[in-house]
Parts: C-alpha cells; structure tokens; sequence
C-alpha cells in the first residue's frame, strides 16, 4: 500500500492557528491519519526540552551521549530529537520547518533520513521554500483559517512566483565619508583558535569599496568569527594582519569609530528590544547607531527616512509601532536603518533566515537594488548560495582539522 505524504505552506497559518494541536488530536480531514499517533518535530518542541535541562538538568534527549544538548550543533540537536520521537513509535511526523537553521550537509543528512523513515510513516511537512518539499511528498495541503479544506495531489498544485519591483530609486545620502580608502578590509593570513579547536587557518581576504560580496559556509566554519573582528570586538582580530578603513585593528581606533562606518543587520538584534517605536522612528535610528530613537532627529533627517518608507511601500505605516509589522516589512526597515547613511560598508547577517518564497523575494530584490544604486559595499552572510542574488563575488569558508580555509567561488 502506498503511503501518502502531505505538504502545506507554514504562510497559510496565523500565529494563533491551532491546526498543528488538531493534527495531533485527530481533529482533521484526513482519513488515513484518523485515530493515528502523530508527533511533532519543531524548534519550538526542541527549544522545551532545551529549557527543561536548563530547570531541571534532565538530558531527555541525550541520556546516552552524557552531554548537553546545548553544547550540540543545530543539526546535532534535530537529530537527536528525531531519534527521541521515533523512539515513542508514532503514526506520523508533523516536520515543521525542518530545515531551518541548518547549513548544507545538515540539511541533506536530514533529508536522506525522512526520505527514509517515510517508507515507514506518514509525513506532514510545513514549509517555507518550495526547495525545501521533500521528494516523497504526494498531497498539498490546502489550509483557510487554520483548517483544511482541501487535499490536491502534489502533481496537479501549481507553485507561483511573483516579480518583485521596487518603483523608487535608493534615496540618496546625506551622510558623507572622509578618507575611506578603496581596500576597506584586509584579512592576511589570518588564524583563529580556542584552546585545540581551530576555527580559521590562514584567511586572505581582501575587500574593495563598492563590491557585493557573500560569505558562506555551513555552521561552526567561522562567519561569525570573521564577523566580530569586522564589527565587534574579537580580541582574537589584535596582533593579526587584520585591516579596517585603512587602520590596523587594534591601533588606537575605538570600536564606535569602526561601527559609524558600518551598517550592521541580524534577525536576533531585537530579541530583547521592548521599546515601543514608530517604525519610522526605527528607520532614523540608524543616524544615532541605535536600535529605536533616543535622540531628536533634524527634519532632514525625518524626510529621508520617509523617503526610505517610500522605497519601501510602507509610508501608510511610518507612525505604527515597528513590533506590528509583518517579520518581511520589520527586515525591510531594518535594513532601510542599517543604509540610511548609506555607510561604506553594509554587513547582513543571515537575512533570509525564517522567511517564506515571497519574502525571500523582496530582501533579495532590496540587497540587489542597494548593490547597484549605492556606493556601499556589502558583505551578505549566509549557510549557502542564494537564488536570484546577485553578489559579484563569493567567499566560501570550507572546514578543515586545522579550521576553515577560505575560497573565492565565482566573480562576475
């Protein structure tokens, strides 16, 4: 008997949906799962086991290895609980954004052992990417107001995708730079450890004014160790061979001199921001380098940010808080914050991560509309290639026993 295989689109649910708790239950129109034991698998269900160590130092998940599973990596930790909810003998899976988080390997480890488990059990996949849908996959899904209200099968469900277009140009800067020399950074022969655990080995790297560049590599290769001796304060960066604006790190320039040069965006910097602030407020923020508005803007100030609002097609929304955006429009301004004095260079920190097809659209088509209508450099980081983006180089970091050694992949 062929086992079915279902897929649904996690944009089909609202924040308060509660059709994943009915999929559990029974309380769905899927015959063949009626009366079923489902499970299911999500960062959330890993995040509860990971705050139930923390409370009560139980290794639910690891009792066998004796370790953490914080000190796991991301693709360590989903492997672990998929093992833990086979282990409990369910009907079915719900796999909600399986992928997320991990880099490559990770993700084609995981796809090969659903791809396998599913001879055994059924599967309910919830995506954000049509590249994510698993090969074994038979039915979509379809899902109005948190319940199911129809069943297609995969073949005859036709995905679309729609052009993005940006009607303005980038607004232009009214912040000017003095003495920015064409080599912005230099990392030379560059190397990295803590203790016996090598991160990078022997790292060149050179960045000219004006560039696009993406930096790839899968977790634990050290992005975010290059990273924090760009922009923050690795001390690992003193004493090496490593070049910001012209300056060695390291020779008398203070951090804060560093980062007025740099506009910075990662999806965690308002994990613990509570300020209610417009989201044009929140756009003007990044004159001052801060997250929300503290000091009094000029009023041209106030009319670029509106510009940038503009751009953005989100004018009608410049005096709402920027906490009821979208996650999509809260990228946006966000990355609208990190240019709006247009820096010399713009570094963004997996900006894609969590987003669905249609949103992964609008950042990329903005990143590519900056990289062509600014002087800005940009360093876009990520777990691997991007569809559609248009970076003229790559930097891919490739592990290795000794740490990870660098590679151009491609320039156009």
């Amino acid at each position: 008997m062929e086992n079915f295989h279902y897929v649904l689109k996690n944009t089909t649910l609202s924040k308060k949906s509660k059709l994943i708790e009915n999929l559990l239950k029974g309380n769905h129109s899927i015959s063949n799962l009626k009366n079923k034991k489902g499970l299911l698998f999500s960062n959330a269900v890993l995040t509860k086991f990971i705050e139930k160590e923390v409370k009560h130092s139980s290794s639910t998940l690891t009792k066998k290895e004796k370790r953490s599973i914080r000190t796991f990596s991301s693709g360590e930790q989903k492997k672990a609980l998929l093992n833990y909810l086979i282990e409990n003998n369910p009907d079915f899976l719900v796999l909600e954004s399986p992928f997320e988080s991990l880099d490559q390997t990770s993700v084609k480890e995981l796809k090969e052992r659903l791809i396998n488990l599913s001879k055994k059990i059924t599967l309910i996949q919830i995506i954000s990417r049509k590249e994510e849908i698993l090969p074994i996959i038979t039915h979509f899904l379809g899902i109005k107001k948190g319940k199911i209200t129809n069943i297609i099968p995969i073949d005859n469900y036709r995905f679309t995708e729609d052009t993005v277009n940006f009607n303005c140009n980038i607004p232009k800067p009214i912040t000017f730079y003095k003495n920015i020399p064409n080599l912005l950074i230099s990392l030379q022969n560059v190397n990295v450890s803590y203790n016996d655990n090598h991160i990078l080995n022997d790292i060149n790297w050179n960045i000219n004014k004006n560039e696009f560049w993406q930096l790839i590599g899968p977790n634990g290769s050290g992005k975010s160790t290059i990273l924090s001796m760009i922009y923050g304060n690795n001390v690992k960066a003193f004493g090496q061979e490593v070049y910001l604006f012209g300056q060695k790190k390291g020779s008398g320039e203070s951090i804060w001199e560093i980062k007025e040069k740099i506009g910075y965006f990662n999806p965690v910097m308002l994990e613990l921001f509570q300020r209610s602030t417009t989201v044009k407020e929140m756009v003007i923020s990044g004159f001052f380098d801060s997250i929300g508005l503290y000091k009094t803007p000029t009023i041209l100030k106030e009319k670029l940010a509106v510009e940038w609002l503009k751009l953005l097609d989100l004018e009608s929304k410049s005096k709402e808080l920027f906490q009821n955006l979208s996650v999509v429009n809260q990228r946006l301004v966000l990355i609208a914050r990190a240019m709006i004095k247009h820096p010399p260079l713009l570094i963004l920190d997996e900006p894609l991560i969590n987003l669905d097809d249609k949103s992964t659209q609008i950042i990329t088509a903005l990143i590519n509309k900056i990289a062509q209508e600014s002087n800005t450099t940009i360093i876009f980081v990520s777990h691997k290639t991007t569809k559609n983006l248009q970076p003229n180089f790559i930097y891919e970091l490739i592990p290795s026993q000794k740490g990870s050694i660098g590679k151009i992949l491609k320039s156009n």
